[in-house]
């Protein structure tokens, strides 16, 4: 009789039914809602600090021209008079008198991909 009276009795008992569709996707979002919250106010906290934050002054550089480059004060009447034009190809060559006096930080390098020695096509 035990067997049958159990077996009864789980009828009589309060079954929980698992939650539908609907109940867990709303319990669902009321969680993401409100870790939205917490999120969105961490991260204006955060760019409220940064924004707060002492701005480094960046100090105005002065721009000036390279030397004996600077043709500011030239005119359109300039350039369509026939006469010699200055060139700047040879401006600021550094010319070196010795070898000696660039130094002998090359006298270990290997040449790589050529011959070292002269060739001869006899």
């Amino acid at each position: 009789m035990g067997f049958f009276r159990r077996f009864f009795t789980k009828k009589n008992q309060d079954v929980e039914t698992e939650a539908s569709f609907e109940e867990s996707e709303e319990e669902i979002l009321e969680v993401l809602k409100k870790q939205y919250v917490v999120d969105v106010e961490e991260n204006v906290e955060s760019i409220e600090s940064i924004l707060d934050e002492d701005e480094e002054e960046i100090l105005p550089g002065d721009v000036q021209p390279a030397p004996d480059y600077d043709q500011s004060n030239a005119a359109l009447e300039d350039v369509l008079v026939d006469e010699e034009m200055e060139s700047f190809s040879e401006k600021n060559v550094v010319t070196h008198d010795s070898i000696e006096e660039i130094g002998e930080h090359l006298n270990t390098a290997r040449i790589i991909g050529d011959l070292p020695e002269e060739v001869s096509f006899d």
